[in-house]
């Protein structure tokens, strides 16, 4: 049984990393000195289609592995990675559209959520005990 490759480590790392990143260059970089580019109206909007996007996209990340592992008793190595990959740039393109809504609307509070997905990316870290359930294959 294969262990977790290191590229997949530092390719997960990258991509919790980035909307942080991209949250934190927003925050002290941009809101300090600059307006909303919305309204409140449209800010609400935003929001809530951010928040929409969060649950859709963390909901997703969760039943896309089932779909693509359906019916296989093993998996190689490579779809696992390919599986791992797709369920986190779910979750990170949620984090990023919601720090695109931080931009825009300057809204401190959309930082909450970015979090809260940042974290939910740490928590999927992938590990040894998941491609033994997995069963994945060095093939």
């Amino acid at each position: 049984m294969p262990k977790v490759p290191n590229n997949l480590y530092i390719i997960h790392f990258v991509l919790m990393l980035a909307p942080a990143l991209f949250a934190a260059a927003i925050f002290f970089g941009v809101v300090q000195n600059d307006e909303a580019a919305f309204g409140k109206d449209e800010t609400t909007i935003f929001q809530t289609v951010a928040a929409v996007l969060a649950v859709i996209a963390v909901g997703f990340s969760q039943i896309i592995p089932r779909f693509i592992v359906r019916g296989e008793k093993r998996i190689p190595l490579q779809k696992f990675i390919s599986l791992k990959i797709a369920q986190w740039a779910l979750v990170e393109g949620a984090a990023v559209f919601i720090a695109v809504v931080y931009y825009l609307s300057h809204q401190k509070s959309l930082l909450i959520p970015i979090g809260v997905l940042i974290a939910i990316l740490a928590i999927m870290r992938p590990t040894n005990d998941e491609i033994a359930r997995y069963n994945v294959t060095d093939e």
